[in-house]
């Protein structure tokens, strides 16, 4: 009677196995989102709300003040510089491994990827190899609207208002990209 209710947990764990395709390691092993303390003025849209809305084996992490998809095998102080497609520009700073130091550019406003800080002291603290040695760092965002990636306006109206103000203004400069840059508070390490 035994070995029957033991088979019978043998075998759902044998299909379980087989339909999440998920190795021991992962069951040991599980890789955890990095833990950032953020204040935001304004949140960010949320990419995904779970694992699952993730492609591959990317985690939906909370990560600029919103929840993004990450892949947390990824060195994202390596991947190069990225604006996105789209047509905003905000302040951001990204980490050039080569140099060891981050340089400033104009983020679009959506996708890119996520060597995208929104200020030098962030990017440096992240990712400067003089921080290495230093262990893992938490931060807290003091002041500002945006963070990571993408707009993410918490009050669709305002957003709204924005994006005709910029066209508006796009328009009227014969169709030129120009610059509308947004406030970007301070990251501050965490006591």
């Amino acid at each position: 009677m035994a070995f029957s209710g033991l088979l019978r947990i043998l075998l759902l764990l044998i299909l379980v196995v087989n339909v999440e395709a998920f190795t021991l390691s992962d069951l040991f092993l599980r890789k955890r989102c990095p833990k950032v303390q953020e204040e935001c003025e304004f949140k960010e849209r949320d990419i995904c709300k779970k694992d699952k809305n993730c492609p591959g084996n990317m985690k939906c992490c909370v990560f600029g003040c919103g929840k993004k998809c990450l892949d947390l095998k990824e060195d994202i102080c390596s991947l190069p510089k990225d604006t996105g497609p789209c047509l905003a520009l905000f302040p951001r700073w990204w980490y050039d491994k080569k140099n060891d130091t981050c340089y400033n550019f104009d983020y679009g406003g959506c996708q890119g990827n996520n060597n995208n800080f929104q200020s030098k002291d962030l990017c440096l603290s992240v990712c400067s190899k003089k921080r290495e040695s230093q262990g893992p760092q938490s931060f807290i965002f003091a002041k500002g609207h945006r963070g990571g990636l993408g707009v993410g306006w918490s009050n669709l109206g305002r957003l709204l208002s924005w994006w005709t103000r910029c066209r508006q203004n796009q328009l009227q400069s014969g169709g030129e990209n120009t610059s509308h840059r947004g406030l970007v508070g301070q990251w501050l390490p965490a006591n």
